[in-house]
Formats: C-alpha cells, structure tokens, sequence
C-alpha cells in the first residue's frame, strides 16, 4: 500500500514539548476546578444532582421525570456560594430525598457517565464528607478524562501534515479555548464525549492516510461507542467515521476493475463495522427511547410554542448575526454559566483570522484540499446540526439563544487538522513558519491567563478587574481546602507553563522540528523514502513517489528560506 507519507517517529524533544504542553494543559485544568465555585460551571448543577440521584440509590428516570434534589437548589443560589463552614455533608445535602418540581434535564441521556461519577463517589464514601469535597472530586475525575486531549490533537495534525512543529503548536491552540478549559473542569457529560470525539478523529485519520489494520478500524468504531454511551452528541462522530473509511487510500484505486470492486467491498464492510460496534453497543438505549417516546434523544421539558404577531415572521439577517455572536463566543469562550464573554476583539480576530485561512486554502492547490474536505465532514456535521436545531428554536420560540459552541469540541481535533493543512500550504518560508508557531506560542497563554482573570473577576469582583479585600476574602471563604492548594496549583503553572514556553521557543526555530519523514515500517504502512522541506541538493536526486500516492505538495518542494 502506498499512501501519505508518515512523519518520523517523535524525537526525544518532541515528546518532551507534547508533555510540557500537556502538563501545562491539565495543570490549567486543575487550577481552574479549585478556582471555580462549585456548581457554578454549565450545567454543572444539574450533573451533580444527577449524580447525587443515583448514589442514593434512586432508579435513573424516563426522560422528563427527573426532578432536582432540594438541598442541591438551597446550595445553588443565585448570589455567592454560602462560605465552606455553612457546607454540609453529601447526606445532608440529599436530606429526606425531597424534590423540587424543577426539572432535571440529565434524563434525556444515558446515565453512564452518572453512574462512573457515582461509583467513584461511593467508593471513597461520599455520604459523611463535605458536599464541595465530593464535587471537586468529581471535577478532578474531569481533568484526568480530558487530559489526553494535547496528545490527540498532536497526533492527528502529526498524521496528516508530517509536521512535528505544526502539532505540537495545534495542541498549543487548546490553550487559547478557555470554554474547553471551563467545560473540562467541571461536572460535565460533554468530558468524555470530547475525549472520544478527538479519539475517533485522530483513528479516522490513521485510516484515512493508509492504516488498513481491522484493529484501527475496530479501535475508531470503540471510540463512537464511547460517545454515544454518554449521550446523543456521540452520534455526531459517525459521518466523519464512516467517509474516512470510505475515503481511505489503498492499493486498489490503481489497480484492475475486478480488484477496485474488491476494494470497494472492503471499505464497504469496515464501515459497516464502524456503524455496528456503537450500534451493537449502545444502540438499543436510542432504540428503547424512540420506541417509548418518538424520539431518539426526547426533550425533557414540555413543548411550549409561541406565535409569530401578525406580519412578522423570521429573520434570516438577525439569526445569521446572532448565530456568530452566541457560536464564536460560546466556542472560545463564555465563562460562568454562559454569562461572561471574552473580550469580542479576542473572540473576532481569531474566528475571522480561522476562517479566512480555511477559505483561502480551499482555493489553493498548495493545500491537501482532499483531506481538508475529507476532515471537515465532522465540524460540518456539527454546524448543520447546530443550525437545524437553532433555527427550529426561533421559528418556534421567536428567540434566539444561542450556546452550543460545545458541540464542536468533540470535534477539537478535526477543526485543528483542518487549520494545521491550511496553514501549512499557504505558508512555504520556513522563517514565516516559525514566527506564526512562535506567535501561538505566546498568545495562547496569554489568553488563558487572561481567562481565569475573568474568572476571578466574575466569581468574586462583580465582574470588576481588580482583586479588592473582599474579592479576597470571598475568594478564601469560596476554596473547598483553603488557600495552600490554590498557591500550589498556581505555582506550578507558572513554572511548568514557563518553562513550556521557553522550551518550545527554541525548539520552534530547529530546522529539524518541521523535517518530514518516513516512520519506520509497521503493520500498516510500508517502508518509504525519507523527504524534508529541503530542496534536493546537487549530488542528490529526489525520489518518485509510487504512482498510487498523492503528488508532494508544491510547499514540500521548495527550499527553506
């Protein structure tokens, strides 16, 4: 089989700059799961009680039917948390089990992720322990299922641009997403979803460019099962699946007729096989929900429609503008309960910076266009579901309210592939090149930084930028375990994040962090020639690729400058 060429296996250094950049990554997390109030992320409240609801022993409900402990409301007030000494235990939280007759949207998923938090909860025995204990655990069990994030994005970009130094910067952007950082550092049902979401892209793109092994194939259908055990955003990974399969390279596209058959009979099964390990796995759950209730994922609360005055109707103009409001800002960053925006400069610049490159490399030949295409099926997924559901809302609602930029974090890893191509064929000077690495480098913790700011500021400042004595002290009075763990934490971000950056900045500017070379054969991929951005010198001649390959891109030939 001859298809992309593969990037030489990572060097002593890059591994160390994916690790400093991964620690750094889930050192933010931490940082900001003891910062953060409890029950104060989105969602967050409704996770937990969830959660309490099956560790007290409480049967999961049909969809619509789960309704908020009691205790969970009194704790969640709209002010500041009552200060840690007013904090009780997890039963005394739960109390007599009494409910509230405000629903509980949870019940519309699966309660797998309910029941891993409420298992752990349960063997570290919740029920004496102080209730933003338990929940910090919880947050902390979080941080650990995202924290392979940095290391899938790595190795997605790795495998479709052969570009050390374009990896580790697009895992360096996940710093810059501060919404990824909040969600992942909280009680969330989207955590794991995200994680497998990255999971599925980096295996789709190890089919896409060549891995013909069953296991691969196996291993991508797991991971959609994984997110469609959580819930129904899981589902938003099948189509990518499923054209990477499709779409794959293999020896039989410039084979005979007979065997291009045979070929496309074997796509045909390992993408039927991609369908079958979620469906087999987790598709009687949607199944049962659709029997029971005409729907796969049923809404939990009652339909409540109100009616367009007469000669008004919907506005394409007005839901375009405020689907880019609520989309770029809930993507990069609404903090809080969707409440505390981003500067819309930083938000602006780098949606329309992103976009613009994506659209300037769809003109250009310079750029793998195939596997921008090929990739993008999974955001584009995303965007249509998102509108449908939007625009459905307006019509039906005459409101807009838009929030799901969560909804594109499963697919993290393909959004950054896509930009990482871009970027790649529209930038050829090596010089160039390093200075944009170099610029990700310095920005995206600048913004994450500047991101717990807001925090702080939101959490206890009345969304003032200051830190006043009684920011403070609300601040002491907030932290489950008092100050010492918070100057840990911050500590060693400061240290491991700027010894990072430091580190990554001479890395960046090596000839060697952008080589592009052959890995050494596996089961999967044959041995090829090694290539680099180096043009060939004049006692060597460049090596052909074999006809069934894709011709090197123009950027692979030019010499650096």
């Amino acid at each position: 089989m001859s298809g992309l060429p593969h990037a030489a296996r990572p060097t002593r250094a890059e591994v160390l700059a994916i690790a400093g950049i991964t620690a750094t990554f889930v050192l933010l997390l931490a940082t900001w799961a003891y910062l953060d109030p409890p029950l104060r992320g989105p969602d967050e409240a409704a996770n937990v009680d969830a959660v309490l609801h099956l560790l007290a022993g409480r049967p999961w409900p049909a969809t619509g039917h789960l309704h908020f402990f009691q205790g969970v409301l009194a704790q969640d007030v709209a002010a500041q948390l009552p200060p840690v000494a007013q904090r009780g235990s997890v039963a005394a939280l739960v109390g007599d089990g009494s409910e509230n007759a405000l629903q509980n949207p949870m019940s519309q998923h699966p309660p797998t992720f309910f029941l891993v938090q409420a298992a752990i909860a349960l063997a570290l025995d919740a029920g004496p322990r102080r209730w933003d204990h338990v929940v910090l655990v919880m947050r902390l069990v979080d941080v650990l299922a995202m924290a392979p994030l940095p290391v899938l994005v790595w190795a997605s970009v790795r495998r479709v641009t052969r570009s050390p130094r374009l990896a580790v910067a697009a895992a360096t952007v996940l710093l810059a997403v501060p919404q990824v950082a909040q969600l992942g550092s909280t009680v969330s049902v989207w955590v794991p979803v995200i994680t497998a979401g990255a999971l599925a892209t980096w295996l789709g793109l190890r089919v896409l460019t060549g891995d013909r092994s069953w296991l691969t194939v196996l291993a991508l259908g797991g991971a959609v099962a994984v997110g469609t055990a959580v819930m129904a955003g899981g589902f938003l990974a099948v189509p990518f699946a499923v054209v990477a399969v499709l779409a794959a390279r293999h020896d039989t596209e410039s084979a005979a007729p007979v065997s291009s058959r045979r070929g496309l009979v074997v796509r045909v099964c390992r993408a039927l096989v991609v369908l079958a390990v979620p469906a087999v796995t987790t598709g009687w759950w949607y199944a049962r929900q659709f029997l029971r209730t005409g729907s796969p994922q049923p809404d939990p609360y009652a339909p409540v429609h109100e009616h367009w005055a007469a000669g008004e109707g919907p506005d394409v103009v007005q839901f375009v503008g405020a689907f880019w409001n609520g989309m770029s800002d809930s993507f990069l960053g609404l903090l809080g309960r969707y409440q505390w925006p981003l500067s819309p400069v930083v938000v602006d610049t780098a949606t329309v910076v992103a976009l613009t490159a994506l659209v300037w490399a769809a003109t250009s030949r310079r750029v793998d266009r195939r596997t921008m295409l090929l990739v993008a099926a999974f955001p584009v997924t995303v965007l249509v579901v998102v509108v449908a559901r939007d625009w459905a809302s307006y019509v039906g609602h005459v409101g807009i309210t838009v929030v799901q930029g969560r909804f594109l974090f499963p697919a993290m890893a393909a959004l950054l592939a896509m930009l990482a191509l871009a970027w790649q064929g529209l930038v050829v000077r090596h010089t160039v090149r390093v200075r944009l690495t170099r610029a990700v480098l310095l920005v995206a913790p600048l913004i994450a930084v500047g991101a717990l700011g807001l925090l702080y500021s939101g959490s206890f400042e009345g969304l003032v930028f200051r830190v006043s004595a009684a920011g403070r002290q609300a601040l002491w009075t907030s932290l489950p375990s008092g100050r010492g763990p918070l100057v840990a934490l911050v500590g060693l971000l400061a240290v491991v994040g700027l010894a990072t950056v430091v580190a990554l900045w001479r890395w960046f500017g090596r000839p060697g962090a952008d080589a592009t070379a052959h890995a050494t054969p596996d089961e999967t991929t044959p041995t090829a020639h090694a290539t680099s951005e180096s043009a060939p010198t004049a006692h060597t001649t460049p090596e052909l690729a074999p006809p069934s390959a894709p011709a090197r891109l123009p950027a692979d030939r030019r010499p650096p400058h």
